[in-house]
């Protein structure tokens, strides 16, 4: 059992740098940056007279959502880490005004400017890439969000608010390392930058208030209460 127990030990953690044939850089964080469609679901409010989002920019609409997020790793043992994140981002939507008196489209613009922050546990999985040389991580992310928006017409803010929410965000990362882990060690031995990485995550969100009346409703509505985002990331 002993015997096993040591063979367990370096096979997970010294036959990686061993056959690196390098040490890795501490690493303690990521960074990414990320973009995706985004169809807030204003018009299900309750209590909401008419659909006002529909009628002012169309039903199938999409925003586009650029987020930034910084990540914390506290926590790294073989194969996984935890960490904490927090992110912000923005997105807009904007359309010919209508006159009051006739209805009719007017010189002027609606726009509405919608501003996503959130605050995010993380795990990733790194089993895969560190240990069985499959570039690809497995992550999961859950926290709270603050949706900040405000309403322009002519130039000049009529509405603005803020709502509350929660949101999950299961995805998955491809290792760019693979391609050439000669210049990737470079990278990390000159820069500190452990990894590079593109991914894929859905973005599950309910942006209603946390139950709460008299909120604008912002979760998304492109694939129910779901969306997607690609980006693009580092290690450090």
């Amino acid at each position: 059992m002993r015997k096993i127990a040591v063979a367990v030990f370096a096979l997970l953690v010294l036959a990686p740098t061993a056959a690196a044939g390098y040490v890795p850089s501490p690493q303690y964080g990521a960074f990414e940056i990320k973009f995706g469609p985004y169809r807030p679901n204003v018009d299900e409010e309750p209590g909401l007279s008419g659909t006002p989002y529909a009628d002012t920019f169309g039903g199938k609409e999409n925003m586009f959502l650029t987020t930034l997020e910084l990540d914390w790793q506290f926590l790294r043992v073989p194969g996984v880490s935890f960490g904490v994140g927090a992110s912000f981002g923005f997105m807009q939507e904007y359309a010919r005004a209508r006159t009051v008196d006739t209805g009719q489209l007017s010189s002027d613009y609606t726009v509405l400017n919608v501003m996503p922050f959130a605050v995010l546990a993380i795990i990733r999985v790194d089993v895969f890439a560190d240990y069985l040389r499959v570039p690809l991580v497995p992550y999961f992310k859950a926290g709270l969000n603050w949706y900040l928006w405000w309403v322009l017409g002519a130039g000049e803010t009529i509405e603005s608010g803020g709502t509350m929410g929660w949101q999950i965000n299961p995805g998955i990362a491809f290792r760019l390392d693979s391609f050439d882990p000669m210049s990737a060690r470079t990278f990390d031995n000159e820069v500190g930058v452990n990894h590079s990485f593109i991914f894929f995550e859905f973005l599950v969100a309910g942006v209603e208030g946390l139950g709460r009346d008299d909120y604008m409703y912002l979760s998304p509505s492109n694939w129910g209460s779901s969306t997607f985002q690609i980006g693009l990331g580092v290690e450090f």
